[in-house]
């Protein structure tokens, strides 16, 4: 029996003999009751046959059925890290971490907690966790050059290499660049960070049945944001929490009624057709559903500058109107999952 290496050197070396052995395969049984050289052969050690399905132009293609999807597309998650510190130390914490992948699957990253000593007195650090596919587990990048503390897992500065480390082959990112703690300058401190990220930026407007179009931030629990009914029309979902957090990084989407929204990277649209996809995934030309009709996504930029998100959740609708200047486009809120 031939296997891949010794099919694909008869190819290379003499193409002639190889079509040859080829019409002779398919026509040893008669029309159509043949072999196939390139079908019936077994995988060698080295090499293996791909689905012909899996490719597009001879080049495996991560959207076609043939490919194990679970790690050819970049997945979502959701969750929050919570730390708490003292005068040298941070301890991150997280619960239900769940990672949502391309292939339909979702794996459950569970709780636990990270702790970093030895650090300076009221000082702000940088931290870059992510998921191991190898370990099961979650991880903090450490022991490079710049890190400090036991373990060397805080950074006084953002690096490029710890994000690199944090975004290896067999690792998924679990925050947008590094979450930021900080040591106190006497007592018990605390805060939170990375998660999914799916927030609005501070100033985007919302339609509230109590007080009409007002800036999200100023929204309290209680009021009502307009949205889409259950089954047809509109209908106002409930604000049950909302906290507003520092952010340096937004993505600002343009729409075709001249509307625009600034999201954290990692904000969940339902697009159209019903497929969720995040901010930074989204293509130009994409489609949303907007209050009144369907919009066209008409330009994409990335803003790095100081700022706030806003994380509000409402029940029993998971999704509201909002926009820079009315709400107009339709929108997911945010998971609270501690």
């Amino acid at each position: 029996m031939l296997n891949v290496p010794q099919v694909e050197s008869l190819r290379e070396t003499n193409p002639q003999l190889y079509e040859a052995l080829k019409r002779l395969a398919q026509a040893s049984l008669g029309p159509n009751q043949g072999w196939s050289l390139d079908d019936q052969i077994t995988d060698g050690t080295n090499y293996a046959r791909v689905a012909s399905s899996a490719l597009t132009s001879n080049k495996i293609d991560p959207t076609k059925n043939g490919v194990l999807m679970k790690g050819s597309v970049a997945p979502t998650w959701s969750g929050t890290f919570t730390y708490v510190s003292n005068t040298n130390s941070v301890t991150w914490s997280w619960s239900s971490m769940s990672i949502a992948r391309a292939d339909g699957t979702t794996t459950a990253a569970g709780s636990g907690s990270y702790a970093v000593s030895g650090l300076a007195v009221g000082t702000s650090y940088y931290f870059y966790p992510y998921w191991d596919e190898s370990a099961s587990a979650i991880g903090f990048v450490a022991a490079l050059a710049s890190s400090v503390g036991t373990p060397a897992g805080a950074y006084t500065a953002k690096t490029n290499a710890a994000a690199q480390q944090q975004a290896l082959q067999g690792r998924i990112p679990l925050s947008q660049g590094a979450m930021l703690g900080a040591t106190t300058s006497s007592g018990i401190g605390g805060g939170s960070g990375g998660g999914s990220g799916s927030c609005l930026r501070s100033g985007t407007m919302v339609l509230t049945k109590e007080r009409g179009t007002v800036e999200i931030e100023s929204c309290a629990v209680g009021e009502h944001l307009r949205s889409l009914g259950i089954t047809s029309g509109e209908a106002w979902t409930k604000i049950v929490r909302l906290e507003v957090r520092e952010a340096d990084t937004f993505i600002r989407l343009y729409f075709s009624n001249a509307e625009s929204l600034d999201v954290t990277p990692h904000h969940i649209f339902t697009l159209a057709d019903g497929s969720p996809m995040r901010a930074e995934r989204l293509c130009v030309s994409d489609l949303f559903n907007g209050r009144f009709g369907r919009l066209t996504l008409k330009k994409i930029e990335t803003l790095v500058e100081p700022g706030e998100k806003v994380l509000v959740s409402c029940e029993p609708v998971h999704q509201f109107f909002a926009g820079r200047h009315s709400a107009s486009v339709l929108t997911h809120n945010y998971t609270f999952s501690s």
